[in-house]
């Protein structure tokens, strides 16, 4: 275990992410093709661990539950997440080397990603790394589809979920699909199907309804006994949301002009999250889930506007100035 951020009460409402945590190493902007970079930008990323900044940025109380590696980039990592104040009572220093995702963004906004991790430490977690007081007491568990590629995470990830709905916590997961992790596409879509029906909630972007092979604009085939709501990332096109009972709607995202899009995807699920269980106490129904997304495509947004993933992570008071802004802009009825 690591030093961690001060310990809250634990009666206080907090999420717990479950995933990765490893370094992007971001190309040059403008070059689609990551050879043809010169240099390369470091910043913590790992799309879990993202989500667990995002929240603690607005304000919320987050845990991180992970496994990190013991060499000077996993140090780099626990500092990073320790600064911002994420609880890592659950997070375990291993051996194997640090994941690295280099990350190019072309001029059109098209990205390329490629991973090294033979294994990386953030694929070793194991039930036992996780006290289960920590998955139980919590108000939400979010969890992600990286952590699917390879065991022996893979099974802890769909453990903890299954925990976590059996004991009442609201759990919400992202397939975030990296096609390039998994051995065939059809054990990725099998996996991360299975990650989406373990969810109360799920957030996906329009590129992991291609790679997953489901329609477009119609995810509804993803509501079932569990998933109650299903809301997806359109970048500029803003989101849309689906609810089991029926309902749905869209959000429009705020005009901006992106410096670059990383990291977009988890800020926008970290203030759905923060959103739906400070504001609404995860109560999912029309008038929560699009007040949530509203507040998720505006975070998303300003995300876009920064260099980097948790350095972009915006503030509680910018994502209010933001909706303001889109309150404003909008046309009177």
């Amino acid at each position: 275990m690591v030093a961690s951020a001060p310990k809250e009460n634990v009666s206080m409402s907090y999420v717990v992410c479950v995933g990765e945590s490893l370094v992007d190493f971001i190309a040059q902007a403008g070059i689609a093709n990551l050879g043809a970079s010169e240099f390369f930008s470091r910043a913590a990323g790992g799309a879990v661990s993202n989500v667990a900044v995002g929240i603690a940025r607005l304000g919320g109380t987050a845990h991180f539950a992970g496994t990190v590696s013991r060499d000077p980039f996993g140090k780099y990592l626990v500092s990073t997440l320790a600064h911002e104040n994420v609880n890592l009572d659950d997070v375990r220093v291993v051996d194997a080397t640090t994941t690295f995702a280099f990350v190019a963004r072309g001029e059109h906004g098209e990205r390329d990603f490629m991973f090294v991790r033979h294994p990386g430490a953030d694929s070793l977690l194991e039930l036992g790394d996780v006290a289960e007081g920590t998955i139980t007491r919590a108000k939400a568990l979010h969890f992600g589809g990286v952590l699917l590629s390879s065991e022996p995470a893979r099974s802890t990830c769909m453990a903890l979920a299954h925990t976590a709905r059996s004991n009442g916590v609201f759990v919400t997961f992202d397939p975030n699909a990296r096609p390039s992790l998994f051995q065939t596409s059809e054990e990725m879509m099998r996996l991360l199907l299975a990650g989406c029906a373990a969810a109360n909630l799920v957030k996906l972007s329009d590129e992991d309804l291609t790679s997953m092979q489901l329609p477009p604009d119609d995810p509804r085939a993803l509501l079932g006994d569990a998933t109650q709501a299903v809301i997806i990332t359109r970048a500029e096109r803003g989101c849309a949301w689906f609810l089991r009972d029926g309902s749905h709607g869209e959000v429009r995202g705020p005009r901006i002009e992106p410096v670059d899009t990383t990291g977009a995807g988890d800020a926008c699920m970290a203030a759905i999250l923060w959103r739906l269980l400070w504001r609404h106490d995860l109560a999912l129904n029309a008038a929560s889930t699009q007040d949530a997304v509203r507040y998720g495509c505006a975070a998303g947004a300003l995300a876009c506007l920064r260099e980097g993933a948790i350095p972009a992570l915006p503030t509680a008071a910018e994502v209010e100035a933001m909706v303001a802004q889109g309150a404003a802009n909008e046309p009177q009825k």
